[in-house]
């Protein structure tokens, strides 16, 4: 019972769609990157990345580890000697050897003097940085993308409703009127009936326009980030009324602009660079490592008191590690490399060649949408001035009510032509700007 009060109250606001200064398609977008939880998570994936860059250019630091172990011998281990160390041969003598309390402590250093896969890993990282940014701007396409097509349809069905809204009130007239008539004899009862259905129809598609208008815009609240029990009121000036701003494309295409190619470019790149690290592996790695440390062995637990004998230790020296044989292991990853290497470069060929065929395809779409706006304009135009007429001569008498009806019908069905081609034509838009990769720019120049 709630969320039928709920919407029939938000219906009973939307007798007529209120637009005026609220936001344009750009503030939109604009507040869906700061409040869109998918862009937050972009954003948090190139810091990400940027910490692995860091995480990486750390192993080429002096890597210090301290350490430290305390043994507490329960039952100290016991060696035989031959007896003849206390002068009866022949024999073996049972010693203990070792203290039962025994503590180290000691520091090592590592030092990386020479590792031919660092360089290369550090530009892997980095690529893997440029693909997180290039994956934060497809989200953010694919989020202006979804965006654009709710914010015309909203503004669409909002048109719709107030021309819905204007229609029924004629019709509402025109039913009284009839209904004036027929109470003092000069109209038939099937004439009030047939102006009746019309007027139900048109209020009906009234109710259903606006169920869709409230549906298409809490979607915008969605895909905004903004909570759905959130105000949004849209611009009035976002839909074009003069068609002739509508022309045909101009050929201004980047392959360059398009992300999916340019992560297709960052994988060939990362492919090529894992093949070097490969490589690199035949190469010898050479290392400083340096240790201090000090023990201490004691039958009593008195390591905190003074005056013990600890005793230190400490070391320096270099390791160079020489990879001779591995089963021929990194051979097959260096093979594995360059295949990988051929199936980028092939689907970054598949991608341009799919890429110029939907831009074809999209601007092909886009002129045909041009094309048929022009001819629905003219033909509710035309549908309208003939409404109106025909009721100016139903009122005069000079004209049946099946007349007004089939006009009243024909007006309403143009009106529908009309703005479904009009949102077909802003999807026909955003697709192609989409496919040049310019999608951003265009809503950035919009009103």
């Amino acid at each position: 019972m709630k969320k039928n009060y709920f919407v029939i109250l938000a219906l009973s606001s939307l007798s007529l769609v209120a637009f005026g200064q609220g936001y344009t398609l750009k503030q939109c977008v604009d507040y869906a990157n700061t409040y869109n939880g998918n862009l937050k998570n972009a954003a948090t994936d190139i810091r990400i990345a940027q910490q692995k860059i860091n995480e990486q250019k750390g192993t080429m630091l002096p890597q210090i580890d301290a350490s430290g172990s305390y043994v507490n011998n329960l039952l100290l281990a016991t060696t035989l000697l031959p007896g003849e160390i206390i002068g009866k041969p022949g024999t073996e003598v049972p010693v203990t050897f070792g203290t039962k309390h025994n503590v180290q402590a000691g520091v090592t250093l590592n030092q990386k003097i020479f590792d031919p896969t660092f360089g290369i890993a550090l530009k892997a990282v980095k690529v893997s940085k440029d693909q997180a940014e290039q994956l934060r701007r497809k989200t953010e396409e694919q989020t202006a993308y979804s965006i654009s097509g709710t914010f015309y349809q909203t503004l669409v069905i909002g048109k719709q409703i107030n021309t819905l809204h204007a229609t029924s009130e004629a019709s509402q007239k025109l039913l009284a009127s009839t209904e004036l008539k027929f109470n003092n004899g000069m109209a038939k009862k099937v004439d009030v009936d047939k102006i009746r259905v019309s007027y139900n129809n048109i209020h009906s598609q009234l109710q259903q326009s606006e169920l869709s208008y409230l549906q298409s815009l809490n979607n915008l609240k969605y895909q905004m980030g903004m909570p759905v029990d959130s105000t949004l009121v849209l611009s009035s000036n976002a839909i074009e009324t003069d068609l002739t701003v509508f022309q045909a494309p101009v050929d201004s295409f980047q392959i360059e602009n398009r992300v999916d190619y340019l992560l297709q470019k960052i994988n060939l790149s990362g492919y090529e660079l894992d093949k070097k690290r490969n490589q690199s592996g035949y190469l010898p790695t050479l290392s400083l490592n340096a240790n201090y440390g000090v023990s201490a062995m004691r039958n009593q637990f008195d390591f905190t008191k003074s005056g013990g004998q600890w005793y230190p230790s400490s070391g320096i020296g270099v390791t160079l590690k020489i990879p001779i044989f591995d089963g021929l292991q990194r051979q097959a990853r260096v093979s594995q490399s360059k295949m990988n290497i051929e199936k980028s470069k092939e689907s970054i060929h598949q991608t341009e060649q799919s890429i110029r065929v939907d831009l074809s395809n999209y601007e092909i779409q886009y002129r045909n949408a041009i094309d048929n706006i022009h001819n629905e304009k003219d033909n509710l135009d035309l549908a309208e001035s003939v409404y109106k007429n025909v009721q100016n001569q139903y009122q005069q008498g000079a004209c049946s009510t099946l007349d007004v009806v089939q006009a009243e019908s024909s007006y309403t069905e143009s009106q529908n032509n009309f703005y479904n081609k009009l949102l077909t034509l802003y999807v026909a838009r955003i697709n192609l700007e989409q496919t040049k990769g310019t999608l951003i720019n265009y809503i950035n120049k919009q009103k």
